[in-house]
């Protein structure tokens, strides 16, 4: 089943997690947009009418990012946490905070959130209370995008390029160099993908 982390479901049943799953259905949700390894998808609140965007890493529905948040999931129970940003070294580990340990997820936020925007991997090593020391890559490719989509109301990626709006860069294109909204603007003034491409990698 698909769910997305919310950070209001988080605190309004923080008392209750430890026994719950802490993510909501996304059974429903719509694919919005598309961008390297990450998809974002848009559902509504039946209770307020908003519309809710989550990013989405492979298919996996335990790595999630919202406007100000990215979630990864870790099964057996969250103890500690290290990340490396890119090529930088380790940051020194951290004890998870009550809300990470309750709901079996390390946080990422604030000037770090950012920070995954100029770096191609986010690595992480937990140790766990039942499954020893868990660790994973996750590969960047896409994300300034993907959370740039997010904050915009996760807009139809299919229905902005019908519109006669620019379509949005592939994620091949966006190599380490240019952004999602100076492709667009380099593929309206007529520049071919090979071109964008010599540009930007």
């Amino acid at each position: 089943m698909k769910y997305r982390i919310a950070a209001g479901i988080l605190l309004a049943f923080f008392a209750q997690l430890a026994s719950h799953d802490a993510l909501a259905d996304l059974k429903n949700a719509t694919v919005a947009f598309r961008s390297g390894n990450w998809k974002v998808l848009r559902d509504k609140d039946v209770m307020t009418d908003k519309t809710d965007c989550t990013g989405i890493y492979k298919e996996d529905y335990g790595v999630q990012l919202v406007k100000d948040q990215l979630f990864v999931r870790i099964a057996g129970g969250i103890e500690s946490v290290t990340l490396r940003f890119g090529d930088e070294p380790a940051r020194p580990l951290r004890l998870p905070t009550d809300m990470e340990k309750k709901v079996r997820v390390f946080i990422v936020s604030g000037a770090d959130l950012e920070k995954l925007r100029d770096v191609n991997r986010l690595l992480y090593q937990s140790s766990t209370l039942v499954s020893g020391i868990k660790s994973g890559e996750i590969d960047l490719s896409g994300f300034g995008p993907a959370l740039d989509n997010i904050r915009a109301g996760c807009p139809d990626q299919n229905s902005a390029t019908a519109s006669g709006a620019a379509a949005p860069a592939p994620a091949n294109l966006t190599g380490t160099m240019c952004n999602s909204a100076l492709i667009a603007r380099m593929q309206k003034n007529g520049l071919k993908e090979s071109q964008i491409l010599a540009i930007c990698q």
